[in-house]
């Protein structure tokens, strides 16, 4: 008698949750990118918030920074829940190719989400906590900053990985 090998619970969920994560972290940024867009002030317990989101560092090509975040929070949802969109009885290889495309796409917005958060935490806490003190602090990147991470260790322990390494060297 042999029994199939149960898959972690980790595996089964990592998709939804990291679906959830995103959308979450799309909510977040989104919220910026409207203030930004529209002119309005974050509501924000400090003054931190406007200090940083009128930063010179919080605009590319004169556009809002959280709405870079904003499309790539949309484009990890996407990612996520591509594969149910394709019911495994009637084309099964199809969803398996899917998925397996869409994990290592999952694993480089992760992967970039996650750099590019480390570096903008960076540049918050020399130019604006260090010498100001805490109130400089802006709790809406922090928030960016903790799901773009929680979404990197989703993809990494999210599924099994054939060479751990290789993923890094694409990654």
């Amino acid at each position: 008698m042999s029994r199939r090998r149960q898959t972690p619970w980790l595996h089964r969920w990592s998709r939804p949750l990291i679906a959830s994560i995103a959308v979450l972290g799309a909510l977040n940024t989104g919220y910026l990118t409207a203030t930004k867009l529209f002119g309005g002030e974050a509501a924000c317990p400090t003054s931190g918030c406007e200090q940083v989101l009128a930063s010179p560092y919080a605009t590319i090509f004169g556009l809002p920074l959280a709405l870079f975040g904003l499309l790539a929070y949309i484009g990890m949802a996407v990612f996520a829940l591509a594969p149910f969109a394709v019911k495994p009885e009637r084309d099964k290889q199809l969803r398996a190719n899917l998925e397996n495309w869409t994990w290592l796409l999952l694993f480089a917005g992760a992967t970039a989400m996650m750099v590019f958060s480390g570096y903008l935490m960076y540049i918050m806490a020399t130019e604006f906590v260090i010498p100001n003190g805490i109130q400089s602090l802006c709790y809406y990147c922090v928030i960016s900053a903790i799901f773009a991470t929680a979404l990197f260790v989703l993809t990494l322990l999210g599924r099994t990985w054939d060479d751990i390494g290789q993923l890094f060297l694409q990654g």
